[in-house]
């Protein structure tokens, strides 16, 4: 496996992920370009530049590559009102990264997907099988999904096309550090960090408290971006996943010992023959261990959850 490249321009730089692959990259390269839709500077990047000015990058050494975790930030609240706002924005964010990379004579990219990708009848998704991007993925993020999916499509044709190898990272339920701080808005395992931490007598689950989802650290998840910077000539998708499954109410009292705060639970589960969603979501990672065996194995969720209540309570504060 190679040293990491000279110089990382990361598309979405100020973003959820982005930060975390931020702080993982620190020192860690030469060079370190954030790109971002403002142009707002990102502490830890060398330089930070806005989406619409990309040409004013400086010229970058032949051993660069590109990060992609840029995508259009919806809200629970308005998720179903946003569709085609979802949609159009990644669609233009994927083209504008293959783009820069064409351009700039790049040839190694790394992209966020998503497990979203995968259709709901999957009782595991597993990339070990392939998938057909025809096939209609989760119906919940539609719009998302089929984003993702043509993400990968864009991969592939690059790849062909002009020799430029992806990396694409599947991404399940992540949370941790640089979230929102808005618990209507947040991620839910990052909603119910910022509900642990507050004083309300009870603790709410709203939805299925016995829904199941793979929840990754994304201190984790931004080593795996850097481990895969090591790699060349690859072209893959691969899920980016713990490989075990938690119960949301499971999730809810691990909140709650992270911050020290027990209470009652309540819960308000959908009623009957509502669309609750798919109820298990369960995905493996050996291909992504496969691909990078020197990757650290990913915290426990507990360890994760113990981080992140580090960074909400200053954050909050």
């Amino acid at each position: 496996m190679a040293a990491l490249p000279e110089a990382v321009v990361l598309f979405g730089a100020s973003g959820f992920i982005g930060r975390n692959i931020v702080e993982a990259l620190r020192g860690e390269v030469a060079l370190l370009v954030g790109v971002n839709a403002s142009g707002r500077a990102v502490p830890g990047c060398d330089l930070t530049v806005a989406a619409s000015a990309l040409a004013d990058i400086p010229a970058l050494p032949k051993e660069a590559a590109v990060v992609n975790v840029a995508a259009f930030r919806y809200f629970a609240s308005s998720f179903g009102k946003q569709q085609a706002e979802i949609l159009s924005a990644n669609v233009n964010l994927t083209d504008a990264v293959y783009g820069f990379a064409l351009d700039r004579g790049i040839s190694e990219v790394r992209a966020a997907s998503s497990a979203a990708v995968y259709p709901a009848e999957w009782a595991v998704q597993s990339d070990a099988i392939p998938l057909d991007l025809n096939a209609w993925p989760h119906l919940g993020e539609a719009a998302y999904a089929w984003s993702k999916r043509w993400a990968e499509i864009t991969a592939e044709l690059w790849h062909r096309r002009a020799g430029i190898s992806t990396v694409s990272l599947r991404l399940t339920n992540p949370y941790g550090a640089f979230d929102t701080l808005d618990e209507a808005e947040a991620h839910v395992a990052t909603a119910f960090i910022i509900r642990a931490l507050s004083d309300v007598p009870k603790f709410e689950v709203r939805g299925d408290p016995t829904a199941e989802r793979d929840f990754c650290f994304a201190g984790d998840i931004a080593l795996a971006f850097v481990e895969s910077l090591k790699l060349r000539g690859i072209q893959a998708a691969v899920n980016c996943a713990a490989g075990e499954t938690t119960q949301v109410i499971a999730l809810a009292h691990a909140a709650m010992r992270a911050a020290g705060k027990e209470r009652p639970v309540t819960t308000n589960p959908p009623p009957p023959g509502a669309n609750a969603g798919v109820k298990i979501r369960r995905a493996t990672a050996q291909k992504l261990r496969e691909l990078m065996p020197g990757l650290a194995p990913f915290r426990s969720l507990d360890a994760g959850l113990a981080l992140t209540m580090e960074w909400y309570r200053d954050a909050l504060r």
